[in-house]
């Protein structure tokens, strides 16, 4: 069994993966750990990582895709993921991988793994936004940029939440609408969860579990949530542009509905 967990940079999949990495789920074992912004680990494996990062960087961006994707993918990229797609299967029975990047890939790596199930999680996007500039304010005056394999560099890029008008907001828009579009052609191999429910304490592993047939453990969310990690945004999200207030907005809404439909 494949299990894709997707959402939006500082969404909660960090959380989700670790719920389910806990219940069972092989998600890698050369993983990326833990960082000031994510003191508890990514558990995001680096082969699908670097593979993510290599098809957006020949896009030239490495992920502020603030604009739809252009989902253009090269012959080798198919073959590496039909490899680790392969690679993993015969490794391990149930295995899945987290990548917020992912997103963007959906509907490729639907194709390369049919079977393959998606437990979706979105987050409001003041909260994502208030998020990200916090970290990369933190990362840019530390001097970092993201992380490569092994090595980190400077990078004005960071400025991009401070120097574009609703640069946060319309990244957010681009990942959550990718989301949105694989689930309404997906719905019965998609889990859409929001970040409340799951601080909340609701039973997704029993969900998916019950959802898509995995066997999984019984794990609660209260066994791997730390309170103390989750922020929260004070003062109201500045938006600069009435038509991406619309925008996000519908996606917000098309998520919520997406939500109602898969919980049951």
């Amino acid at each position: 069994m494949q299990l894709i967990i997707a959402g939006f940079h500082r969404s909660g999949t960090s959380l989700m993966t670790q719920l389910l990495h806990r219940a069972g789920l092989f998600v890698g074992t050369d993983l990326l750990g833990a960082m000031p912004s994510n003191q508890y680990g990514h558990l995001e494996d680096r082969d699908f990582l670097r593979l993510h990062r290599s098809i957006l960087r020949r896009h030239g961006e490495e992920w502020q895709w603030d604009v739809p994707f252009p989902h253009f993918i090269g012959r080798n990229h198919w073959r590496r993921m039909a490899r680790l797609a392969r690679e993993r299967d015969l490794e391990h029975e149930m295995w899945g991988f987290k990548d917020p990047r992912v997103c963007l890939f959906l509907g490729a790596w639907k194709h390369v793994m049919p079977d393959a199930k998606v437990v979706m999680i979105y987050r409001d996007p003041a909260e994502c936004v208030r998020s990200l500039e916090h970290r990369q304010a933190g990362e840019y005056f530390r001097g970092l940029d993201e992380p490569t394999d092994d090595t980190v560099a400077r990078a004005p890029h960071h400025l991009r939440f401070f120097t574009e008008p609703d640069h946060g907001l319309r990244v957010w828009d681009t990942y959550n609408r990718a989301m949105v579009a694989f689930a309404e052609g997906h719905l019965d191999d998609c889990l859409v969860v929001p970040h409340t429910d799951l601080l909340r304490g609701r039973p997704v592993v029993a969900q998916i579990r019950e959802r898509f047939g995995a066997p999984l453990g019984d794990v609660a969310v209260e066994e791997v949530l730390d309170p103390l990690a989750i922020g929260a945004r004070v003062a109201p999200q500045r938006v600069a542009s009435a038509e991406v207030a619309e925008r996000v907005h519908q996606t917000w809404q098309s998520l919520e509905r997406l939500a109602s439909r898969t919980e049951n």
